[in-house]
């Protein structure tokens, strides 16, 4: 019973470790929304790969999620997870010390690594502790992701206006290191020990069958000494031929072991392999593909570029960053009420499809007014679609996967895709606005894109219906 209750309180350690995550994630991404005007600038380059490179963070947190998901282990996912945390601090700070495109983005791009070391084991393990209200639990900790994109944008422009660029990117890579604190809240739920223990099990009985095989060979080896010995008599000779022989049975034992070893690496790459492709057999799971690229493509946008498109305006930097903290309230309120629809059970597809519409019809308008009330309004309106929208991956995984033994990689699916939705939202977005050099046509087309991955959700939403 205690063991119980124990499992039960430190699942909501983990909910809140995911909850400071979210702040880190999404407060790094809206970050880079102040810094790219500067960036720009000091690197002499252009919006599309400066779009780009910032982008990296978030886009590898998630499209790595399926490599890091083949290589945890119940031994390794702690350590994996602290590394991940260590990794992206370092990177992002180093960051302050170069002035070269490339340096940055492979800094970047070892910041998005050491993300998505952290994100997927503490993703993974939530699940583990709330495997029936996994929904909930998720959208709970995501207010995370609202907290961070409210505070961080304000702390870098501040941080910027008061300790330059360096400064800046000094403080956001603090920042960064404090997802090693969550990861070392990653423990491993007793209850799912069963597995673990049996392959142990398996473990411990093909050494002991190497350990027999090797004492037959050695022993056999001796007895062929001996023999030899009796029959020669030659004691000089005979001790060549002892060693010669000692030495192959020690050649033959470590041969066996490397093979033992190679054949139990094979099979857990073949285990990984054979569970990722498992998620094609779930035919509604990969039809709802594009709804979670074109989601995490026009979430990532609106974050990178809302500051800049306000600034394009002729509203000021330190008046348009605010932007982001009224699309956090909007995102508090969204996700709140969002939340009590759960505890209701209403169905999550009846509330996100509406929520989308809304969310679409702000960027179709964009083009009405550049009066900053209008575009706070615009603003909070949009924080509070996308964040109830960023529960649709974990929604999917839920509930388009019919088979529960695919769920650990369709939750490292939904990541991969989420991550190459984050990639095009910095590259394509920022080409786009080079070729037109207007954000309000950038954000007319984002809510064309929007618009499509709403129906797409409609149709999924049927055919979820129509399968249970």
């Amino acid at each position: 019973m205690a063991e119980a209750n124990s499992i039960f309180y430190w699942g909501y350690v983990i909910v809140l470790s995911k909850f400071i995550f979210g702040c880190i994630d999404t407060g790094i991404a809206k970050s880079f929304g102040v810094l790219i005007p500067t960036m720009v600038e000091r690197l002499d380059s252009d919006y599309a790969t400066v779009g780009f490179i910032c982008s990296m963070p978030s886009t590898l947190t998630y499209l790595l999620g399926p490599l890091v998901k083949m290589f945890l282990t119940d031994t390794n996912t702690r350590v994996i997870a602290m590394s991940g945390g260590v990794l992206c601090g370092t990177s992002i700070a180093a960051c302050a010390f170069f002035t070269n495109v490339v340096a940055i983005e492979i800094c970047l791009v070892l910041a998005g690594a050491g993300l998505s070391m952290t994100y997927m084991p503490i993703h993974l393990i939530l699940n583990d502790y709330f495997p029936e209200k996994f929904v909930l639990a998720n959208t709970v900790a995501l207010y995370g992701y609202t907290a961070g994109s409210m505070l961080l944008p304000i702390l870098m422009e501040k941080s910027l206006q008061a300790y330059g660029y360096h400064g800046a990117f000094l403080i956001l890579g603090g920042v960064a290191y404090h997802s090693a604190v969550c990861a070392s809240t990653i423990r491993k739920v007793s209850t799912k020990s069963t597995s673990g223990e049996g392959q142990d099990d398996i473990e411990q009985n093909g050494r002991k069958c190497v350990s027999r095989r090797n004492t037959l060979t050695e022993d056999t080896s001796l007895h062929g000494c001996k023999e030899g010995k009796d029959e020669d008599g030659d004691e000089e000779n005979q001790g060549v031929s002892d060693q010669t022989r000692l030495i192959r049975a020690d050649s033959i034992k470590k041969q066996e072991l490397s093979s033992t070893s190679q054949s139990r690496c094979t099979a857990t790459l073949f285990q990984a392999f054979k569970g990722s492709c498992g998620i094609w057999k779930e035919p509604i799971f990969a039809f709802s593909i594009p709804i979670q690229i074109l989601q995490s493509y026009t979430c990532y946008a609106w974050m990178l570029f809302l500051v800049p498109h306000t600034e394009q305006l002729g509203i000021p930097s330190s008046t348009a960053v605010y932007l982001s903290t009224i699309g956090g309230i909007g995102g508090i309120i969204g996700r709140t009420v969002f939340i009590v629809f759960l505890s209701k059970g209403v169905n999550t597809f009846s509330v996100y499809i509406p929520v989308g519409c809304v969310c679409t019809a702000t960027f179709l308008l964009d083009f009405v007014s550049s009066d900053y009330r209008l575009r706070a309004a615009f603003a909070f309106f949009q924080g509070f679609s996308f964040f109830i929208e960023d529960a649709i991956g974990g929604s999917l995984c839920k509930d388009a996967v019919f088979d529960d033994t695919h769920s650990g990689m369709a939750f490292a699916n939904a990541a991969f895709w989420c991550g190459v939705g984050a990639t095009f939202a910095g590259t394509f977005t920022g080409y786009l606005f080079d070729i037109t050099q207007s954000f309000t046509k950038v954000f007319i087309i984002l809510g064309l894109i929007h618009a499509f991955m709403v129906g797409h959700l409609s149709i999924v939403a049927i055919l979820i219906k129509r399968k249970r």
